[in-house]
């Protein structure tokens, strides 16, 4: 199966979660790759702060670079009126129907804005699908699959760029993004990137059921 990028013109804003924000940093081009995209880019202040404090799983921290607000590329917005209300909302409960405050603010926001939201985690895209069915979802995957962001670092870069996400912040990949993924990268690099060598035992045994 081909995989395209999600991202398309009714993504007017794109706001982004804080595994997304860590993957883009953990390629080293985050700045080209957000600007070709054309549409506005904001990460909450909740989420800023998030990435910041981010030294879990044995990830290196990364921060926000300052260049990217102050020239425009990211903005920040802070949450008020419905957005707050929503967050307060989806922080409360439950753990099981409950976000941590990044994923929540990212969710939050994106609704009330009628932006789009860029969202890896597997628990925030399942509560987003049911409490939000209107909004549009993306993950790092279709933004790095964009063919603005191929036009602008090439592929050579943009197989770089990938690599160094997964290897550094373990990006997470769907299992209809693998061979896309893995395509970019090339077989050999798959092995070295923690988060894709499950996807890749499992394709192997498809393709070994198949042949016998």
């Amino acid at each position: 199966m081909t995989f395209s990028s999600c991202l398309a013109e009714a993504d007017r804003q794109l706001v982004l979660d804080a595994s997304v924000v860590i993957n883009l940093l953990a390629t080293g081009a985050s700045a080209p790759i957000l600007r070709a995209l054309g549409i506005p880019v904001l990460v909450t202040d909740n989420v800023v702060q998030e990435v910041s404090r981010d030294d879990n799983n044995g990830r290196p921290k990364l921060a926000l670079p300052d260049e990217l607000i102050a020239d425009g590329t990211v903005s920040v917005p802070r949450l008020e009126g419905p957005s707050l209300e929503m967050f307060a909302e989806l922080v409360s409960g439950s753990t099981v129907e409950t976000l941590g405050d990044g994923e929540a603010a990212t969710l939050a926001f994106a609704d009330a804005a009628a932006a789009s939201a860029a969202i890896d985690e597997r628990k925030a895209t399942r509560i987003a699908g049911s409490r939000f069915p209107s909004l549009r979802l993306v993950t790092t995957i279709d933004i790095l699959a964009h063919h603005a962001v191929l036009s602008e670092l090439g592929k050579v870069a943009l197989a770089r760029a990938a690599f160094q996400a997964l290897r550094i912040a373990r990006m997470q990949v769907r299992e209809h993004q693998f061979e896309w993924v893995a395509t970019l990268i090339g077989d050999e690099n798959v092995a070295a990137c923690s988060s894709l060598r499950r996807l890749a035992t499992r394709r192997a045994l498809q393709r070994e059921k198949l042949t016998s």
